[in-house]
């Protein structure tokens, strides 16, 4: 890799690492969010610190450069944090869908009882 590529990781990851950290203590964002994003952190400061491991794992087991397996991981955690917030999406519409039907149910008792 070259080592444009290597700084720009490393720092990209550190400074993700410390914006992740400076958020969560801001309680803006949730702790099981958060797991997501520092992971991606790790991986960007890891490629110049394993960068061997990385090249030999793109060359022999997936055959092409290392360079590519970058950009594939990235894709892959986007995917699964669309995934994630898609479930948590779904999630939050059935409990929307319960409590107006809830919300309905004791509006329709309270008529009862006033008339």
């Amino acid at each position: 890799m070259s080592p444009k590529l290597q700084i720009a990781s490393l720092i990209i990851g550190v400074a993700f690492f410390f914006y992740i950290f400076y958020v969560i203590r801001k309680k803006t964002l949730s702790p099981t969010y958060s797991i997501l994003w520092i992971l991606l952190a790790l991986f960007f400061v890891s490629v110049p610190v394993f960068e061997s491991f990385y090249v030999f794992i793109s060359r022999s087991i997936f055959g092409f450069y290392a360079e590519n397996m970058i950009y594939i991981t990235v894709i892959g955690f986007l995917l699964i944090y669309v995934l994630f917030l898609t479930l948590k999406v779904v999630k939050l519409n059935d409990q929307v869908k319960e409590l107006i039907s809830f919300t309905a149910i004791l509006e329709s008792k309270l008529k009862d009882k006033i008339d």
